[in-house]
Formats: structure tokens, C-alpha cells, sequence
């Protein structure tokens, strides 16, 4: 008898959204920088350590999808969400930098693994059933219930951390994430996208053939930068909400609340990028997303200004419009670059999509560790803004000039 006999063509999206629903259960999310401080970090420590992460998930990244194109999507799948398991177990047994860090590290071994390669599973999954002109609204639904799941954990987290304890906090994710973990084995495997490289020549040489393709392609170039500009800045500002709410004297029961009310604009964004994008066409939408940008980085900057809790709560909210809004912006490049390349590449391509994100994102977290221990909160936000508002502005006017 086959314990886990997987599902039909028809029902693995289904499945996929499910595991990543459970997965993006991150009770610990709102609470995170104060989750670290109970392992015995600090602020900084936090944004170190999260630096270091997307350093690491951009050396994997390229490697990560490639064994997404030579093997079976599923395999890599299986081992993406078994090393999530793995990174909360260790934030389960252990504190102190070094077991926080090699819990990062099982993280970003996971994201690495499913980032080009989920999303490749998925579009070809769709292709089988003739059926991929639909990937952009695939890609909304599993963002947005996932994002509804995470939402859902944000609301929660904080009472839970409050009244449980941050170690059952993170035994009750460790939970759901095995419970993912178990929904990947059952996914059926798509064996005929497995990528042949050409008798004498080199696996590293073939990797950086299409990665050479995808950086210099006059549209997937832009498709690429613009997003990975835009994310470091939306990455920069979901982050500093917690600092934003200690600063402020939030109490810690509501941080749940607006980190959860970031989450459910982002499944709002998700669940409507398809819609959006046939609305506004390439031009309205960037535009528009640019403008939710420079409302919550300038709200960001005049929070610490603020002395008054129901003015620091409103400005909060629109502090978290920026990431939010980041999803649905995810969604439409990651969809037009899928209608420009090929199966047997589509997880390396789609790898160095996510590698240009994790690059600038590591810049920018990196830079916070030592510009808010040295300079303080808000003379950083004063002095990051402009930095990435000119970054993402670039990319999105190169991006423009394409008319696609």
C-alpha cells in the first residue's frame, strides 16, 4: 500500500496553495525582534542576522534552481519545506546567535529550494493541462490565501506570545510547518521538464548561460531590477515596523494587529493583480505602487516624531501598504518573465529573478544593523529613503520604456 499516493494534475495547485498556506503560519512573525531578544540577540543582531540570510540565499539561489531544471520539481519541493521544519526545530531547542543564525541558514535553504522551483512546478503543472495562460491568477490565489494564513498567525501571534510563551509560540509554527511538509509528499511529479545538458559540456557552464540570458535580456533584465529595487525598500519598511512600535511605546498585543493588517493588504494585492494589471497596464500600475511607496517611507520617517498613539497607529497602517504592495508586484513580473523563457531553464530563471531581489535586499538589511545601532531610527529611515526611492525609480523607468 502507497502511504502517500499523490493527487491529480487538477488538484496539485489546490495542494500547493494548502502547504503554503500551512507553512506561512508565522505566529512568530510580529513578535520576531522580540522572539530574538528572548534567544539572547539584540535589535541589531536581528538585522545582521537577516542580512546574512539573504547572503546566503543569494549564493544558493542559482545553484537551488538549477537542481530545480535537472531533477524532479517535487524532490526539490519535499526538501524545501522539510528545511523549514528544520530551521524552527533548531529555534525550538536552542538561543544564542550562532543557533538563531543556523536557523536562518535551514530558512533560507528553504526558500532557496522553493523559490524558482515552486513557481516552475506550478506553471508547468499548468502547461499539462493546457491551461498556463492562467499562471498570473494561480500565482495570486496561492500569495493571497497564503498571505490570509499569515495574516491570520499575525492577528494571533502577539496574544499567543504574550500568554503562552514564546517557546510555544514557535512549537505551535513547527507544527503546521511538518503538517506542510507531509501535503508536499502527496504532489505528483512532472518528470519530462527535467533539463539535458548537451554531451561534453559543463553543468556550471550551462548555469551561467541562462543566468548571462536572463541578466542581459532587454525585457526580463527590467523585470527583474525593478521589483528587486522596489522589495528592498518594501522589506525595509515590514521590518522596521517593530522598532517603529517599541519606539512608540505600541503595546505588544497590538503588534500582531498591524503586522496582521500588513498581511491581509498583501493577500488584497495578491488576490487582485491580475485585475489590477489588465486595468492600469504596465505604466498605472508601477506608477501607482511607486506612490504607495513614497507615502509609507515618509510616514516611516515622522513616526518617531509622534507622540500620540492614535496618530502612530494610522501612520502605521500606511507604513504597511509598501509591503503589501510588493506581492502583487511579485506576481505580474514573475508571470511576464514565465511567458519569456522555457521549461527546462524556468526554475533557473525565475532563481535569478529572486537572486536579484535577496542582493539588494542584503545590502539594505545589512545596512540597518549598523546605521540604526550608530545614527538611531529615524536619521536612518532619513538617510535610506532617498537611496531606495532612486533605485526603484530607475529600474521602473527603464522598465517603462519597454512599453510591454
Amino acid at each position: 500500500m502507497n502511504l502517500f499516493k499523490t493527487v491529480s494534475l487538477e488538484k496539485a495547485p489546490l495542494l500547493l496553495r494548502w502547504a503554503n498556506i500551512f507553512q506561512v503560519l508565522m505566529f512568530v512573525l510580529p513578535v520576531i525582534v522580540l522572539f530574538y531578544k528572548h534567544k539572547g540577540l539584540t535589535v541589531g543582531d536581528f538585522f545582521l542576522i537577516q542580512g546574512l540570510f539573504s547572503i546566503f540565499y543569494f549564493l544558493l539561489e542559482i545553484p537551488t534552481g538549477y537542481i530545480g531544471d535537472l531533477f524532479s520539481r517535487k524532490t526539490i519541493i519535499v526538501f524545501s519545506f522539510l528545511s523549514y521544519f528544520l530551521g524552527y526545530l533548531v529555534w525550538c531547542l536552542f538561543s544564542g546567535f550562532y543557533f538563531i543564525l543556523l536557523g536562518e541558514i535551514f530558512l533560507a535553504i528553504a526558500s532557496a529550494l522553493y523559490s524558482g522551483t515552486g513557481e516552475a512546478y506550478l506553471y508547468d503543472v499548468l502547461k499539462k493541462q493546457g491551461k498556463e495562460k492562467y499562471i498570473m491568477k494561480e500565482l495570486g490565489k496561492i500569495a493571497a490565501y497564503a498571505t490570509y494564513g499569515t495574516a491570520f498567525a499575525t492577528f494571533t501571534g502577539g496574544v499567543i506570545y504574550k500568554y503562552f510563551g514564546p517557546d510555544n509560540l514557535i512549537l505551535l509554527e513547527s507544527l503546521f510547518i511538518f503538517a506542510a511538509f507531509i501535503f508536499t509528499l502527496y504532489l505528483p511529479s512532472i518528470p519530462d521538464v527535467k533539463r539535458t545538458v548537451e554531451k561534453g559540456k559543463s553543468k556550471w557552464k550551462d548555469i551561467l548561460e541562462i543566468c548571462h540570458y536572463a541578466s542581459t535580456h532587454r525585457e526580463i533584465k527590467w523585470l527583474m531590477l525593478f521589483p528587486a529595487a522596489f522589495g528592498s525598500a518594501t522589506l525595509m519598511l515590514m521590518w522596521l515596523q517593530q522598532p517603529l512600535m517599541e519606539n512608540n511605546l505600541v503595546p505588544v498585543a497590538l503588534f500582531g494587529v498591524f503586522i496582521g493588517l500588513n498581511q491581509l493588504f498583501r493577500a488584497i494585492f495578491s488576490h487582485n493583480s491580475d485585475n489590477m494589471f489588465n486595468k492600469l497596464k504596465t505604466k498605472g500600475f508601477s506608477l501607482s505602487l511607486f506612490a504607495i511607496l513614497i507615502i509609507s517611507l515618509f510616514a516611516a520617517y515622522i513616526i518617531p516624531s509622534i507622540n500620540n498613539l492614535y496618530i502612530t497607529y494610522a501612520l502605521l497602517i500606511l507604513v504597511a501598504l509598501a509591503p503589501a504592495s510588493q506581492a502583487s508586484l511579485g506576481i505580474v513580473t514573475s508571470s511576464m518573465i514565465n511567458h519569456r523563457i522555457k521549461s527546462d531553464e524556468r526554475a533557473t530563471v525565475l532563481s535569478v529573478n529572486s537572486m536579484f531581489n535577496r542582493f539588494f535586499c542584503a545590502i539594505v538589511m545589512i545596512s540597518l544593523k549598523f546605521l540604526i545601532d550608530g545614527i538611531g531610527l529615524q536619521t536612518t529611515i532619513a538617510v535610506m529613503s532617498p537611496i531606495v526611492i532612486i533605485l526603484t525609480f530607475i529600474a521602473m523607468v527603464k522598465l517603462l520604456k519597454l512599453k510591454i
